[in-house]
C-alpha cells in the first residue's frame, strides 16, 4: 500500500491556506473582555460567547498566546464542532504566522478517528486497515438484521431502531465497572424510557439488535460514526497508558462551540484532564440546538462544576449586528430559564432598520414576498450572496420551500444554493466509486462489495449472495473461481478480478492516485445499465473533477477523511456572489448575512409541532453532591431549543432582518403566529416594523 506523503500534503496545504490567508487578513485586536482570556494561560477557564462577540478571534489570540509562550504546537489540542471551524482556525493560525502541522485541529470525530488509528489493536475484531460506513449504509445493515430475524407482530421500523441506537450511544453515561456491550445496552433502556417510550416494548429487540449491529460491522471491519467517539472513550477508560500518554502529550486542550457537547464527548474531556486543568472552553448556551443528537446544554452549564476553580470570562460586544436586531434576539432568549444569567449584548454598530415583520395569506405568497424583496435589496446593491433566506425546515406545510422560492428567485433572474440538502458524498456514483475503493483497501468489508456488485451487469441478487459467501468462506482465493452460472455474470466478475488486480497494483506504487482508481472503475461503470442514463456523462463528469481535486490523497486517508469532510455541492465558504442562499436554520449556525428574512414564523413550524406536543416537559437544573458535569444535567425543554433555534436565526443577520408568517396553510387550515415573535413584541412593542393589518392580528388577537 502507498505511504502517506506527508511532505507533499503539507506542502499543498500550505500553498492552500496561506493563499487563502493573504486573501483574508484578520484584525487579531482584542477588546477589554476579550483580553481576559488570554491573561490567565493556565488552568480551566469557560468563555462565554454570545453570538457576533468575536468567539473566534478570542480563541485563535488564546492559542497564539499559547504558542508565543513556547508550547510546542504538539501540545495543543484544538477542538471543533464542525470542519469549517476547523479550516477557519487553521487559516488564521497560519496568516498569524503560525506553523501549525503538530497540532491537533478538528472534529470531535476527527480527533477521535485519530486516537482510533493509533490504538486500534484495543479493540477487538477491528484490524488497521478498518473503514468508515455512513449512517445510510448503517441503516441498511439495521434493516438485514430486523429482515433476518423474521419478526412477528412488530411495527418497529429499522430507521427508529437506528435512531434509538445511535441517540443512546451519543447520550450513553459509560462506567468501566459494567462490559462494553453493557454499557450501551443500559443506555439503550434509559433512553427510551426517557425520550422514545412508545417504543418501550421493544426495548429488549433494540438491544439485540445492537448486539448484532456491532458485530456485523466488526466482521466486516467497520465503524460508524458512533464507533469513533465510543471507541476513543473506551480505549481512554480501559488503557491508563493510552490515557496518560494523551494527557501528557497535550499540555492545552481547547474545544469550542461546548455547548453542542454530549456524553460521550464530554467524558472524553474529562478523561484528558483527569490531570492536567489546562482546559479552555468556549461556548453561549443560547446557541445549544443539537440535543436531538444527544447534545445538551447542561455540559456548559455544568463545566465550573466538573473542573474546580474554572475561570469565566463573558463576551457581551457584539460586532456583527445593528442595536435594533440585538434587541429582538435579547427580548426573545431571555424567555427560556435553561440559561446561566440573563443574556446582555452590547452593540458596536450603527443603528439599522427595525426588523420587519409580514402576514401573508399562505406560503406562496408569502415566499412570493421574500422573492420580490430580495430582489429589491439586490438593485438597491446588496451583493446576492450576502443574503439568506433562513427556515425550521426545507418543508413547511408539505410545501418544499427550497423549489417554491428557488422558482421565484429563477423567474427574476436570480440564482441560488441550498445548505441542508445531501452532501455530494451521498449521491449514488461517488458512493459506488467509494465502495470500489473499499475492495481494494478493505475486503473484508462486504457490505461494499454488495453495493458494487449490484452495478454489475448479469450479476442479480442471489448471484451476489454466492459471490460474498464464496469470499467471506474462501479468503485469498480468487473471484473467477467462484462458481456463476450466467455468462453475463461471469463475464462481470472476470472483469471486477481484473479490475481490482489492477487497482491493487496502483496501490502498490507512491505516486499512485485517485484518478488511477476512478480509472479503473469508470471501466466497470461504463458496463453497468447506469450508463444508459441521460445523466450518465454529467455524473462522470462530477467524478472527475472532483477527485481531480483529491488527486493526491492516498487511499487510506481519502476513506477516512473524505467521509469525515464530505464536500457540499453548496460549499458554505465559497458561495458564488451571485447565488442567494436558502438555508435550515441548523446549517447557518456560524455563518452571517448582510440581509436574513426567516420564513414560517408560525406556531407548529417554528416552533415545530413536535416540539409543542411534548411542550409539558418541565426544565430543571439538577445538582449531585459530586459535582460532576455529568450529573448536572438540564432536562430536556424541546420549546427552549426551539427558541434557542429561533435566536440562532435572529443573529445571523448583520443589517435587515424581516420575519414572515402566513395566515393559514394552503388549504385554508389556519394558522397562528409563532410564539417566539408574540413574546418579543410583548417584550418590546416596537422592536418590530409592522403594517397596521400585521399589527392589528398580532396585539389584539394572539397576546
Amino acid at each position: 500500500m502507498a505511504s502517506f506523503d506527508d511532505s507533499k500534503k503539507l506542502v499543498a496545504f500550505d500553498k492552500l491556506m496561506l493563499n487563502y490567508a493573504e486573501e483574508n487578513q484578520t484584525d487579531v485586536s482584542l477588546d477589554a473582555e476579550q483580553t481576559q482570556a488570554i491573561q490567565n494561560l493556565d488552568g480551566p477557564m469557560l468563555i462565554l460567547a454570545s453570538a457576533g462577540t468575536g468567539k473566534t478571534r478570542t480563541l485563535m489570540a488564546k492559542v497564539a498566546a499559547l504558542l508565543n509562550s513556547s508550547v510546542s504546537t504538539n501540545e495543543i489540542m484544538l477542538v471543533t464542532f464542525t470542519n469549517k471551524a476547523a479550516n477557519e482556525m487553521k487559516v488564521r493560525l497560519i496568516a498569524m504566522g503560525h506553523d501549525i502541522h503538530d497540532m491537533w485541529i478538528g472534529t470531535f470525530h476527527n480527533i477521535c478517528n485519530r486516537i482510533l488509528r493509533e490504538n486500534y489493536s484495543k479493540i477487538s475484531g477491528l484490524n488497521s486497515r478498518y473503514t468508515i460506513i455512513l449512517p445510510d449504509e448503517c441503516r441498511k445493515l439495521v434493516k438485514l438484521i430486523i429482515k433476518g430475524m423474521e419478526l412477528e407482530d412488530t411495527r418497529l421500523k429499522p430507521d427508529d431502531a437506528f435512531e434509538i441506537v445511535s441517540f443512546a450511544r451519543n447520550a450513553m453515561q459509560y462506567d468501566p465497572a459494567h462490559k462494553f456491550l453493557d454499557n450501551i445496552e443500559y443506555s439503550i433502556a434509559d433512553v427510551i424510557e426517557q425520550k422514545f417510550p412508545k417504543h418501550l416494548k421493544y426495548i429488549k429487540l433494540i438491544q439485540k439488535i445492537h448486539r448484532e449491529y456491532h458485530k456485523m460491522k466488526l466482521g466486516n471491519n467497520v465503524i460508524d460514526f458512533d464507533d469513533m467517539l465510543v471507541y476513543a472513550l473506551y480505549i481512554l477508560y480501559t488503557d491508563g497508558d493510552v490515557q496518560q500518554k494523551y494527557e501528557q502529550q497535550f499540555k492545552y486542550i481547547l474545544v469550542d462551540e461546548y455547548q453542542d457537547t454530549n456524553n460521550v464527548q464530554a467524558a472524553l474531556i474529562r478523561q484528558l484532564r483527569k490531570n492536567n486543568t489546562n482546559i479552555t472552553a468556549v461556548g453561549d448556551e443560547a446557541q445549544a440546538i443539537y440535543e436531538w443528537r444527544a447534545a445538551t446544554p447542561g455540559h456548559i452549564l455544568g463545566f465550573p462544576y466538573a473542573f474546580e476553580g474554572t475561570r469565566i470570562v463573558i463576551l457581551t460586544q457584539n460586532y456583527r449586528s445593528t442595536p435594533q436586531i440585538i434587541n429582538a434576539a435579547i427580548a426573545s432568549i431571555n424567555h427560556n430559564t435553561i440559561r446561566l444569567e440573563e443574556k446582555q449584548m452590547n452593540a458596536t454598530q450603527d443603528d439599522g432598520e427595525l426588523p420587519a415583520v409580514s402576514l401573508h395569506a399562505n406560503i406562496y405568497d408569502e415566499l412570493e414576498h421574500i422573492a420580490n424583496q430580495i430582489y429589491i435589496h439586490i438593485q438597491n446593491g446588496t451583493t446576492p450572496n450576502r443574503i439568506a433566506v433562513l427556515v425550521r425546515t426545507l418543508q413547511i406545510s408539505r410545501v418544499g420551500i427550497h423549489y417554491v422560492l428557488g422558482t421565484r428567485l429563477l423567474s427574476y433572474g436570480i440564482q441560488y444554493v441550498v445548505f441542508g440538502g445531501k452532501d455530494l458524498f451521498e449521491s449514488k456514483h461517488l458512493r459506488d466509486f467509494i465502495a470500489f475503493l473499499e475492495l481494494i483497501y478493505n475486503p473484508r468489508n462486504m457490505i461494499a462489495w454488495e453495493r458494487f456488485l449490484n452495478i454489475l451487469p448479469g450479476i442479480g441478487s442471489k448471484s451476489a449472495k454466492t459471490i460474498i459467501s464464496h469470499i467471506q468462506n474462501n479468503p485469498g482465493k480468487r473471484l473467477i473461481d467462484i462458481p456463476l452460472k450466467g455468462a453475463k455474470a461471469k463475464e462481470s466478475i472476470e472483469l471486477l478480478n481484473n479490475a481490482l488486480n489492477e487497482a491493487r497494483t496502483q496501490a502498490q506504487q507512491p505516486n499512485a492516485s485517485m484518478m488511477d482508481y476512478l480509472e479503473s472503475f469508470l471501466k466497470l461503470y461504463a458496463l453497468s445499465s447506469l450508463a444508459k442514463d441521460e445523466d450518465y456523462a454529467m455524473r462522470v463528469k462530477e467524478l472527475e473533477e472532483t477527485m481531480q481535486e483529491l488527486n493526491d490523497m492516498p487511499i487510506d486517508e481519502f476513506l477516512h477523511e473524505v467521509q469525515l469532510k464530505s464536500k457540499s455541492k453548496a460549499n458554505k465558504a465559497n458561495v458564488p456572489a451571485d447565488h442567494v442562499i436558502i438555508s435550515t436554520i441548523h446549517q447557518a449556525k456560524g455563518l452571517e448575512w448582510d440581509v436574513v428574512h426567516i420564513a414560517g414564523c408560525n406556531e407548529d413550524i417554528l416552533p415545530h409541532y413536535r416540539s409543542i406536543m411534548e411542550e409539558n416537559v418541565v426544565a430543571d437544573l439538577v445538582e449531585h453532591e459530586n459535582k460532576d458535569e455529568s450529573e448536572i444535567m438540564v432536562s430536556y425543554n424541546p420549546i427552549e431549543e426551539e427558541r434557542r433555534l429561533f435566536y440562532v436565526a435572529v443573529t445571523r443577520a448583520k443589517k435587515v432582518l424581516e420575519l414572515t408568517m402566513s395566515e393559514s396553510t394552503p388549504w385554508g387550515v389556519p394558522l397562528s403566529p409563532s410564539r417566539f415573535v408574540l413574546e418579543v413584541h410583548e417584550t418590546d412593542p416596537g422592536a418590530f416594523e409592522l403594517d397596521s393589518g400585521d399589527f392589528f392580528y398580532l396585539s389584539d388577537t394572539c397576546l
